[in-house]
């Protein structure tokens, strides 16, 4: 009987293993075949391989000045003096990050920092055995995060570089042209990664380049690839020394950050040799590449390419490289924008993938939303538009906006940037949340541009009557003043409740937008979730509100529910609420109530008022 339920035992753990296989380990390559860092001796020479124009590999040569150990935790750098393929002339360019270099015909490591300030083509390449060592391992680096001071590290012997002698060499994880001092000697900074758009305006990139400088990512304008090239050069295959490209965003219009690749094992690609965004273990479209032309500039030259094809999917985003795999499809999410100009204007629907980037997503949704608008041409000086998203969510109901947005914002060149920002935090502020792992299954977004401002202000507010018993009718009429147009009288009224107590009273006169505000701080179980159903609660309150409803509001201030660690209880008797809501538990929050009537109009409102009455059961 005990072998009888052994031998099962073995029969339905091997159908698990059998039924969700392991995932293939990568082919490492055999150790004889890179250089180890403690072999490396300064006065060795070698050749590197990298692309400056089309796909055509060139070669390079490098002289070995020295190795610096230590220059951040686990990592070393070699020292290198470049010449050749016209690199005496550029520097080390931008976009070269990952040219491999090979000294005896083993391979050393790749291009990664460069001495923007010397005259010299000096590079810090970053050894291979670490990048496969970091790669492995999906070590996750958190750039902007790291405010690591410049380390300067001795040299065992000095060099002498453009006719003067250095001693020592600071090596700069931070991506900013700095100015060193003469005492920090040469100065290595981490070359910048050249990021690529087709079809994408200047305001839109705009949107992107904060999000970008303390990452070394730079975004600028380029064209798609020629439709002369040959097909032998558009479907050229990866390989040590070609262009490698990680896109960002596919479809109608693209983005994608330009390197080279280092080593290529069986399916397992190698390349940069630094981070791309440090974001450890990714989903990333991996791509070939085309060069059109090497862009000289007085500190670092760069690279100016396109993507040429989609071959796999970058996995790993490490201090020391990017690593991924061939013949792989990445996970994207799918966008789709509709902008429709009225009157009898004709919808136009832009479709691209955005990558799942983690800490990315939100602005590259506002950057791609933005563009959409830029595809059709300017906004009008005066406008107002019509917003429709839709977000689906994966184990979740979609989240929906329909709202109108108009204002002094929405205005000038800023217009298209002004409007979709709310949708980009929307989407990173649940990328970001603390409870679960939100996945994007699509979003849409429908834009309609409309001429005109429709807005109005509140002028003024005025009560039917500033006492009032309970159980009667609350009435206001509120002037409006439209843009550039005439006055409008809104009535709104609301009935008390017959069981309200005496006292006095605040009616808060608003858009919807503002009442979502005051909802969130009476029920503080949504204005700080402790979960994802509160989270999403909180969200859906706020979407909801419309800006072209004018609300009317009366806080109660007393409570008609409880919120006890992150559970709610509601409609409670007032005792209980009080009982509650006094007990010495510190995680017992108390739900407030209050009254609300509104009423729609055809203007986003602008502006809020406050009027106090009385109620009294006497009144004369």
């Amino acid at each position: 009987m005990k072998r009888l339920l052994a031998f099962t035992a073995i029969l339905f753990f091997a159908t698990i293993l059998h039924a969700q296989p392991l995932a293939p380990r990568p082919a490492l390559p055999k150790a004889q075949t890179f250089w180890n860092v403690d072999d490396v001796k300064a006065g060795m020479k070698g050749q590197g391989k990298s692309v400056v124009k089309g796909v055509k590999i060139e070669t390079f040569n490098a002289e070995i000045l020295g190795v610096l150990k230590n220059t951040s935790p686990g990592r070393d750098l070699i020292l290198c003096r470049l010449s050749g393929m016209n690199l005496e002339k550029t520097g080390v360019i931008q976009g070269m990050s990952g040219s491999p270099i090979y000294v005896q015909g083993k391979l050393l490591g790749a291009v990664a920092y460069a001495w923007s300030f010397g005259k010299e083509p000096i590079a810090g390449v970053t050894p291979f055995s670490q990048m496969l060592e970091f790669a492995a391992a999906h070590e996750r680096r958190e750039i902007a995060a790291k405010k690591r001071k410049p380390a300067r590290i001795g040299l065992a012997r000095p060099i002498f570089l453009d006719g003067r002698e250095y001693r020592s060499v600071t090596i700069s994880e931070n991506y900013h042209e700095a100015q060193p001092a003469s005492a920090d000697g040469v100065w290595l900074v981490p070359l910048k990664t050249p990021v690529m758009t087709t079809g994408m305006s200047a305001r839109s990139l705009a949107v992107l380049r904060d999000h970008f400088k303390n990452g070394g990512l730079v975004p600028m304008q380029g064209g798609g690839a020629a439709g002369n090239i040959p097909p032998e050069e558009r479907n050229i295959s990866l390989a040590p020394g070609s262009a490698l490209s990680i896109a960002m965003i596919t479809g109608d219009f693209d983005m994608s950050a330009i390197g080279t690749v280092t080593h290529i094992e069986g399916k397992r690609v190698y390349g940069f040799g630094h981070p791309f965004m440090g974001v450890g273990g990714c989903d990333l479209p991996m791509m070939t590449g085309y060069t059109h032309l090497i862009f000289p500039r007085l500190t670092l030259s760069f690279k100016m390419g396109s993507p040429l094809k989609a071959v796999g999917v970058i996995n790993a985003d490490t201090s020391t490289c990017v690593a991924g795999w061939l013949d792989r499809q990445p996970d994207m999410l799918p966008l789709a924008s509709t902008i429709t100009r009225e009157p009898a204007g004709r919808p136009q629907t832009f479709n691209v993938k955005i990558a799942r980037l983690r800490g990315m997503m939100g602005p590259l949704v506002h950057a791609a939303l933005t563009n959409s608008v830029d595809m059709e041409g300017n906004f009008p000086e005066e406008m107002s538009a019509r917003l429709k998203v839709r977000i689906e969510l994966t184990g979740h109901e979609p989240l929906t906006l329909d709202d109108w947005f108009a204002g002094n914002l929405l205005v000038g060149d800023r217009a298209p940037q002004m409007l979709f920002a709310p949708i980009g935090m929307l989407v990173q502020q649940l990328q970001n949340n603390q409870f679960e792992d939100m996945r994007f299954k699509s979003i849409q977004c429908s834009t309609e541009i409309h001429p005109g401002r429709r807005v109005a202000d509140i002028e003024s507010c005025e009560l039917e009557s500033e006492t009032l018993a309970p159980g009667e009718t609350l009435k206001a009429v509120v002037t409006l003043r439209t843009f550039k147009g005439a006055k409008e009288r809104i009535a709104l009224e609301l009935k008390l409740p017959a069981d309200l107590p005496d006292g006095n009273y605040t009616a808060l006169i608003g858009d919807g937008l503002n009442n979502a505000r005051a909802d969130l701080r009476d029920q503080p179980h949504l204005s700080f979730p402790q979960n994802t159903k509160h989270l999403l609660e909180m969200l859906r309150l706020q979407l909801a509100a419309k800006r072209t409803s004018l609300v009317l509001r009366v806080p109660i201030y007393t409570g008609n529910g409880v919120a006890i660690s992150g559970k709610t209880l509601q409609d409670l008797p007032p005792s209980m609420v009080q009982i509650l809501s006094s007990s010495k538990r510190t995680n017992t929050q108390t739900i407030l109530r209050a009254l609300v009537t509104h009423e729609n109009t055809n203007w986003v409102i602008q502006g809020a008022d406050t009027l106090r009455f009385q109620v009294a059961k006497n009144k004369r």
